[in-house]
């Protein structure tokens, strides 16, 4: 019972027109609190001697209370709420959970109805797994509700209508009701697991790395590097250990990917271009594969550049080289990056190893894609890379940033305001990785830079001889652009462009061409009749 000279002797309630007066003594013996529908026998009320009105001195503190200081005197609601003493079930307005367990505040105007435990949530928080305060928000803020957010200790969505506790700067978000608990992950972190021989990542050059990791295994990569060598998928001329002096944007034929080192292998009359790690791989190998675990596969290549392959895994064309199965009715291939693939890696991103494990319908940690099949993983975190998004490089190049740019993950600590792609200029969202220039504060969706979208495995700019015209392999034909065989439209489409005369013919065109050798569809190159 509330002590008396604590009391005020006349009460007057919000949305009442009738003083209410402290008595100690209800006026009958059924009376019942108004506002929590218990009874007033044996405690003090406020009762209203006109209308009968009844009400706990101790309930209608609960009105005061958070009249004059509603969790830390921050506005959270534009009415009064009434303190409701009995257990109910509800939907709570604050946390979104059904739970009636305990006391309540409910709006009789509006129907706003909110656990007590989230009305006296306070306004700044320190939560354990985090290393700023986390400050109490009613609902998700604008900037962020566009994206498919998670709570960062249960996982599970946040929704935007209920209260969050965040940290701005970190893009860091909890449910309300998660805020004293901790993520519950193991607590082993990389070090912990030196027998499971991780691939570390990312690298400049992951594809080579893995190439490396995988000769070294296998007891067959040599540091000797001979002036000239013969190589079995290019037979036609020798190849010459080059220096790459002027640092030109080269690309290896073999795995597709870029030739950072100053060192390689080329021969400069077919502009065919070789790591130093490719050329190490044997002609006669065979591959025993996890994903294809019937039949060994056998390195093969393009005869010419428009000649794709697609990898059974990853379902993307390549014309480097690739894996492929010689059995009879069996048509399995891998492309060099889904070939050399690891079965578990340590990744900057994460601080567990991350397995190769089959998962259906979870996003990617890194991009937000929907992953099904097999991809990497920590469960007990519930964090997932697609392949792809694993082998991503620390640095990458585009055409419109004269600076490398660097891949940066979550959380941006130090870039406070929002980021947007330069290339589908949309803002990115806050928890996936980009590539950032930091001098001209320029980002990008990894998967927007051709270099890592669909068109990854693929080498433009390689040249084939047809009719005296010299065909250019290029990523998009020209505006309006039209195929002088077919007629089909190749503008935002791969395609084969002569260098004299300009002609687009399409890949379909070509590869049909070649198969038949017969060059009669094809008129002569214009540019070169007319030179001779």
């Amino acid at each position: 019972m509330a002590e008396k000279s604590n009391l005020s002797q006349e009460f007057t309630l919000p949305k009442h027109r009738h003083k209410l007066k402290v008595i100690e003594q209800p006026l009958d013996e059924d009376s019942v609190c108004n506002m929590c529908f218990l009874s007033c026998k044996e405690s003090d009320i406020h009762a209203c001697e006109i209308c009968r009105f009844r009400i706990h001195v101790s309930c209608a503190q609960g009105i005061e209370e958070w009249k004059l200081n509603p969790a830390g005197s921050r506005k959270q609601h534009d009415h009064f709420l009434i303190l409701q003493r009995r257990p109910a079930t509800f939907h709570c307005d604050a946390c979104g959970k059904e739970d009636d367990k305990e006391p309540s505040y409910l709006c009789t105007e509006c129907q706003f109805w909110i656990h007590k435990s989230c009305a006296n949530l306070d306004p700044e928080f320190n939560h354990g797994d985090h290393d700023h305060m986390l400050s109490l928000e009613f609902s998700l803020p604008e900037e962020f509700r566009e994206f498919k957010l998670s709570c960062e200790v249960c996982s599970e969505k946040l929704l935007p209508a209920y209260w969050v506790y965040h940290c701005g700067p970190c893009r860091y978000f909890v449910h309300v009701k998660c805020a004293g608990k901790k993520r519950m992950v193991a607590d082993d972190n990389i070090e912990a697991f030196p027998k499971l021989n991780l691939a570390l990542l990312p690298e400049a050059n992951e594809t080579v790395q893995l190439i490396v990791r995988f000769l070294n295994q296998n007891g067959i990569l040599e540091n000797l590097m001979p002036l000239q060598i013969d190589n079995f998928q290019h037979r036609m001329h020798s190849l010459v250990l080059s220096n790459n002096t002027n640092k030109d944007k080269l690309v290896c034929d073999g795995c597709v990917g870029p030739i950072v080192d100053r060192r390689y292998y080329s021969c400069q009359q077919c502009s065919y271009f070789l790591h130093i790690t490719c050329s190490q791989l044997p002609g006669d190998l065979e591959l025993y594969h996890p994903f294809h675990p019937e039949h060994p596969l056998y390195i093969r290549h393009p005869e010419y550049c428009c000649f794709f392959r697609q990898c059974s895994h990853c379902k993307l064309d390549t014309n480097g080289w690739w894996f492929e199965c010689a059995e009879r009715n069996c048509d399995f291939r891998l492309d060099m990056k889904c070939a050399f693939i690891p079965k578990a890696i340590a990744h900057r991103s994460h601080r567990h190893p991350l397995c190769r494990i089959s998962v259906s319908n979870v996003d990617c940690s890194a991009c937000g894609r929907r992953l099904s099949g097999l991809s990497y993983g920590c469960k007990a975190c519930g964090f997932y890379l697609g392949n792809d998004c694993a082998l991503l490089p620390t640095t990458t190049t585009h055409k419109w940033d004269e600076h490398p740019l660097i891949l940066i993950f979550p959380p941006f600590t130090d870039h406070p305001d929002e980021f947007l792609c330069e290339i589908c200029e949309t803002f990115a969202h806050p928890k996936y990785w980009l590539y950032h220039c930091r001098e001209c504060d320029q980002s990008f969706h990894p998967h927007c830079i051709p270099r890592h979208g669909m068109s990854r495995n693929i080498k433009f700019g390689s040249t084939i001889q047809i009719a005296e015209h010299s065909l250019k392999l290029v990523e998009k034909g020209g505006f309006k652009s039209q195929c002088g065989v077919c007629r089909d439209h190749l503008y935002e489409t791969e395609a084969l462009l002569c260098t004299a005369c300009n002609l687009h013919i399409c890949r379909k065109c070509i590869c049909v061409n070649l198969k038949k050798e017969d060059t009669a569809i094809i008129s002569p190159c214009s540019k070169t009749l007319g030179d001779s």
